[in-house]
């Protein structure tokens, strides 16, 4: 009889704990960014020995806010064509590298820019973030970047111009 309610006891306890618990109807739903959330490109200079992988995304800032973002990768074709290398001495974000928002409601960024940033081979600049607007973000830039040769020089350049159009929903 004892261990009985011990028994019941236990299970009534470890069913209190499987309970669900309701979630809190303050709580508020988080930005979404849709998936894929970035377009991607590869464009080369006029000899084909120096590529710029790019590419240009929407992030959430974390705090309702929505920012954009230029990605960089850097390389140069290796001795004899072999392969695509990472740059010696390294790569940066052209200043200025302009970027236009156009929002949901229509409305767009003026004169903006993506910071100046470099690296070993790659390059990431992320720019002031915006108000949450749902509904379709499109970011347009004109960017490039710069590659330093063997001897340290900043040298070889490649510029893009590309556009990327994200769905975002807010809470």
């Amino acid at each position: 009889m004892k261990t009985s309610r011990v028994f019941a006891a236990l299970v009534l306890a470890f069913g209190t704990l499987l309970a669900p618990v309701p979630a809190s109807a303050t709580a508020a739903a988080p930005l979404t960014v849709a998936e894929p959330h970035c377009g991607d490109w590869v464009d080369y200079n006029g000899n084909e020995n120096r590529r710029m992988k790019s590419w240009l995304c929407f992030y959430d800032s974390g705090d309702g806010g929505v920012y954009p973002m230029l990605w960089t990768e850097c390389g140069w074709l290796a001795l004899f064509g072999i392969g695509w290398e990472k740059l010696p001495n390294g790569c940066r974000v052209w200043e200025p590298s302009y970027y236009e928002i156009t929002f949901p409601d229509g409305t767009k960024t003026t004169d903006k820019t993506f910071p100046g940033a470099s690296g070993s081979n790659t390059a990431n600049s992320a720019a002031e973030a915006y108000p949450c607007q749902t509904g379709p973000w499109r970011l347009y830039s004109y960017y490039g970047v710069q590659m330093k040769d063997v001897l340290g020089n900043w040298g070889s350049s490649i510029a893009a111009t590309h556009e990327v159009t994200v769905e975002v929903t807010c809470p």
